[in-house]
């Protein structure tokens, strides 16, 4: 194995000081040639000189490595998320490192602890379903308490006031969806939701029932079928909601609207001329799944883009405040701030 060059065998390639090198390339102020730039840059290409991070992490007190914490990384939401995270860390010098908590308590409760005993300058989490469930949140609280970094809460549990957060305004979401069916002239309407123990599912439902409530009409209980967010839950619902005489659904992610699609070309019927569908998330074109529907977009971008400049900011604080130490030099436990993203509807030109 090759040796791996060092700071000196720069310095001495360039024919300068250590000290000069290490200046240049962390881009102090200094009193540096041109020449001399331009011969430690040479340099660093010729020996293929990569920074030891852990030896520059020592001095300035920083990894440079943030976690996003994710329920199911097979969801195509969060699987994109992680991705347009990634893009927001590279662009800030940061490298991001995402762990799957399966939606269980104990598995997020263990990469918590796991993920800041390795230094990580801040934590994206988007909390598991079960610690979402009712008496759960306490619990939830504790552990980020323990955190000794920055932490902001994603896309569940973005109301609960005691952490810095960002997520969609999943009831808004859930209106735009009733009404858009509405104005399609539709009374019978079902639903398939998420899991309802999680805010987030549990407002987007309760945005389409009240929609519908002022309207005069009403959600019947025999058309709302509890999903799980994946394919098959969509799949599975369809027959009842279709045999239940419904003229209209609204699936509350746009997998399960794939689903939900899947039955129903199985049996026969198209979307718009027998039933209208639609989905939640505006996700399936970034995975070139081709289908072309009616959905309610909460934009991977904007999210992500809004928790890296909350988490990035309360990073800039720490490393400028000297470190995070009690609730008062950690003011996202302190004084959180909570950022809610509107989502818009988008309708397809042929659903």
């Amino acid at each position: 194995m090759a040796r791996r060059a060092t700071l000196k065998d720069v310095a001495a390639a360039a024919g300068v000081s250590v000290t000069t090198v290490s200046l240049v390339l962390n881009d102090r102020p200094a009193r540096v040639s041109t020449e001399k730039r331009e011969a430690i840059a040479r340099a660093v290409k010729q020996l293929n000189y990569v920074p030891n991070q852990n030896a520059r992490s020592l001095v300035t007190k920083q990894s440079k490595l943030v976690a996003l914490i994710v329920p199911d990384i097979e969801n195509l939401f969060f699987a994109a998320l992680a991705k347009c995270v990634e893009d927001e860390c590279a662009a800030q010098g940061y490298s991001l490192i995402v762990a799957n908590s399966d939606d269980s308590r104990e598995s997020e409760q263990a990469l918590l602890r796991r993920l800041t005993s390795r230094g990580v300058d801040g934590v994206l989490l988007i909390p598991a379903r079960e610690s979402c469930a009712a008496g759960a949140g306490a619990a939830l609280r504790e552990d980020v308490e323990r955190v000794t970094c920055p932490v902001v809460l994603i896309d569940r549990l973005t109301q609960c006031g005691w952490c810095d957060a960002v997520g969609f305004d999943n009831y808004l979401g859930g209106r735009l969806a009733a009404q858009y069916l509405l104005e399609g002239g539709h009374k019978r309407i079902g639903i398939v939701t998420g899991d309802v123990a999680e805010s987030s599912a549990a407002d987007r439902r309760r945005g389409f029932a009240d929609a519908l409530e002022q309207v005069g009409e009403r959600l019947d209980p025999s058309l709302c079928v509890a999903g799980d967010y994946r394919f098959a839950s969509g799949y599975r619902a369809a027959d009842r909601i279709i045999d239940g005489g419904a003229t209209a659904v609204f699936c509350c992610n746009d997998v399960m609207a794939l689903g939900f699609r899947q039955r129903m070309a199985e049996r026969g019927l198209h979307v718009t001329e027998d039933m209208q569908v639609i989905g939640y998330d505006n996700i399936l074109k970034r995975f070139g799944l081709g289908w072309r529907m009616t959905t309610v977009e909460q934009s991977v971008g904007d999210l992500a883009a809004a928790c890296w400049g909350m988490l990035g900011g309360r990073i800039d604080g720490v490393v400028n405040g000297g470190g995070a130490g009690a609730d008062a030099g950690r003011p996202w436990l302190a004084e959180p701030q909570v950022k809610v993203l509107t989502p818009k509807l988008v309708q397809a030109a042929c659903a």
